[in-house]
């Protein structure tokens, strides 16, 4: 893995020849998040911490994602119910009931009633099923392009959306299905905007998500050629790449951090949050507006994500640490 300079806008698939192309020197975070990598690594090795643990830990980082990621979309619930429900998901218990009444979703159930909401109910069950779907389908793209090794295809992202959507579509949402929209790009005039900036147009999609796979394949085959990896980037560019496409009807920016930490659990082990926090929701919701203004934003994106990965990582290896601990005072 190595470093080169971030520009701020790089790589721009629509050219905008009004603004400036800025490098930033990355090396010193990227080195700091390298150095890290190998501490972690090195603790497995000498066994001060086992595989065990270390999943245990990138299972907690993915609910973070999960969480942070739905808050960036204002959905979903808040953090503790958001673990609590993608522990069981991502740990493979399938069969979660999105009506399970426990006390703290029935406080809600007790809360919306006194206010005389009837539809309070199903509410309360969409924001649980927008969580359980999300980490469901992170799942799914995670066990095909990671676990099985098996390309980014169009296919895999029209079923993780689908998986993503699912009882989600209409005015009844969190009781039918997803069929109108799931899996499906925009169709006829059904046109999507972020100001006065318009995404892909419905016409152009197809021809934009096969540009999408097939260039993420290049790259991917010129990493196996080559040697050189640059995560970061590579997960910011095709994050920002589906920014700018926005197929979906529905569900593009989860979408969109689906992909990017699908491709750093392949090539790095573990996943950033965005959006976790106000001031990274912040400064996200920039890059992705900027993004759609000039055409393309991977460099910025970049350096965040960067940024990111090195909290993520000084959490993982505190973690980690704190259970090596604990196992060597539990064996004296």
């Amino acid at each position: 893995m190595t470093e080169e300079g971030y520009r701020i806008y790089s790589d721009r698939w629509r050219i905008d020849d009004t603004v400036d192309d800025t490098e930033l020197d990355m090396t010193s975070e990227f080195r700091v998040a390298e150095g890290m990598m190998e501490e972690i690594s090195a603790m497995i090795a000498s066994g001060k911490a086992s595989v065990d643990d270390m999943e245990g830990v990138i299972l907690e980082e993915l609910t973070l994602a999960v969480f942070g990621s739905n808050k960036l979309d204002k959905v979903g619930l808040g953090l503790d119910e958001t673990f609590n429900l993608c522990m069981k998901i991502l740990r493979g218990e399938s069969e979660v009931e999105y009506e399970e009444r426990t006390e703290e979703y029935q406080n809600k159930i007790d809360a919306f009633a006194l206010k005389g909401l009837k539809q309070g109910e199903i509410k309360i069950a969409r924001s649980r099923r927008e969580v359980v779907q999300h980490a469901a389908a992170f799942q799914h793209m995670i066990s095909v392009f990671v676990k099985r090794d098996q390309p980014m295809t169009e296919s895999l992202i029209k079923e993780t959306h689908s998986i993503l959507v699912r009882g989600l579509s209409g005015e009844d949402a969190g009781v039918l299905s997803s069929k109108p929209y799931g899996g499906s790009y925009r169709q006829g005039n059904e046109r999507a905007f972020a100001g006065a900036f318009e995404f892909a147009k419905p016409s152009e999609i197809p021809k934009a998500m096969r540009a999408l796979v097939e260039n993420l394949q290049s790259d991917i085959s010129e990493i196996n050629r080559t040697g050189y990896l640059d995560p970061w980037k590579l997960a910011a560019k095709y994050c920002d790449r589906m920014v700018n496409v926005h197929p979906f009807k529905d569900g593009n920016g989860r979408m969109c951090r689906i992909i990017l930490n699908t491709i750093l659990i392949k090539y790095v082990g573990f996943v950033v949050a965005l959006g976790e926090k106000d001031q990274d929701r912040d400064e996200y919701l920039f890059a992705a507006q900027e993004s759609g203004r000039v055409g393309g934003f991977p460099g910025y994106l970049s350096t965040m994500v960067l940024k990111n990965a090195g909290g993520t990582l000084e959490r993982l290896r505190t973690k980690l640490k704190r259970q090596s601990k604990g196992s060597s005072e539990a064996k004296v």
